[in-house]
């Protein structure tokens, strides 16, 4: 990447004077910095003013949120550059060619911020943020924020970068922030409407059983579960966790393996924080199909129990 006619230091960490190489961790930019989802309202001052401290925010996922770069002038005179932003996975660090597809937009869909240092020390910042709408960072899956400044007019270029650690080690004009995302609040569980509990035998023969709650006019929204009080021998255990209700008529299940002789008492679970209709009910249903082959198959009902609201 281009550092012509450039001197602008974007930090590695607080004792950053832009010595090269730099040395220690240099993923902790207090440069790169998520101001969570909101908008600063006098950018250059309050960067400016806190410019010895690390005043990034956790991002919050699948929420807009505000990011600003900010720099300082290593040379006297007039210096304009362009800054860049990013995200990435961390595990695409090494390979530019992934995450420089990820660059952010600011909020008013610009791809760069132009700043202009007039002085040595002068403090640069992007007093209109880039925006990121994380995403929820399930599977282990960690993220990184870079920031850059290059030249005004040109554009940063990671062309034979395969070490992005040494990378940022040998250039005082990058920032690497390792982030931390907050996953979203689970929306609160309704309460428990009611419970209903029955007693099971799976008979003298071994079957593949399907266990399912079919529910008739039962709001969207509402939750609902079964689990039986003897899990040991169906494979998987006999238990559906708390599933949201997206159709008021639909069906919610397991399948399981279940061996011969098995028997346990089933309870399943109703919850709403609202009224249902008076015509709706849940009807809990274990069944195998019967017939071989690929052709129609006949379902055999085993136990079928109804709930009314």
């Amino acid at each position: 990447m281009s550092t012509e006619n450039i001197d602008i230091l974007i930090r590695a960490s607080l004792t950053d004077e832009g010595e090269l190489p730099r040395t220690g961790d240099v993923s902790n930019s207090p440069d790169v910095i998520s101001n969570g989802t909101t908008m600063v309202k006098n950018p250059l001052k309050y960067f400016h003013d806190n410019y010895d401290k690390d005043v990034s925010q956790n991002l919050k996922a699948e929420q807009l949120n505000y990011i600003y770069v900010r720099g300082k002038s290593l040379a006297g005179g007039l210096q304009q550059g362009d800054i860049y932003a990013y995200y990435a996975k961390d595990t695409d660090l090494n390979n530019p060619a992934l995450w420089t597809k990820n660059a952010l937009q600011t909020r008013d869909g610009k791809s760069f911020v132009t700043v202009s240092a007039q002085s040595e020390n002068a403090i640069v910042v992007t007093e209109l943020p880039f925006v990121w709408t994380p995403p929820n960072p399930l599977g282990g899956a960690t993220y990184s924020l870079i920031g850059v400044i290059v030249p005004e007019g040109t554009q940063p270029d990671f062309s034979g970068v395969n070490d992005f650690q040494q990378y940022v080690a040998g250039s005082n004009n990058i920032g690497w922030k390792k982030v931390i995302i907050d996953k979203p609040t689970p929306p609160p569980t309704p309460g428990l409407r009611w419970k209903t509990t029955f007693a099971y035998s799976q008979g003298d023969t071994e079957r593949q059983m399907n266990f399912a709650l079919k529910c008739n006019n039962i709001p969207s929204g509402s939750m609902v579960s079964f689990s039986a009080d003897n899990l040991t021998g169906p494979n998987p255990p006999i238990k559906l966790e708390k599933t949201k209700v997206s159709d008021g008529n639909g069906s919610y299940g397991i399948m399981s393996e279940v061996p011969a002789n098995y028997t346990g008492n089933i309870s399943f679970c109703f919850y709403t924080d609202a009224a249902p209709p008076a015509n709706s009910s849940i009807v809990f249903t274990a069944f195998y199909l019967d017939g071989k082959g690929s052709g129609p198959k006949k379902q055999i009902v085993v136990a079928s129990v109804t709930t009314t609201n």
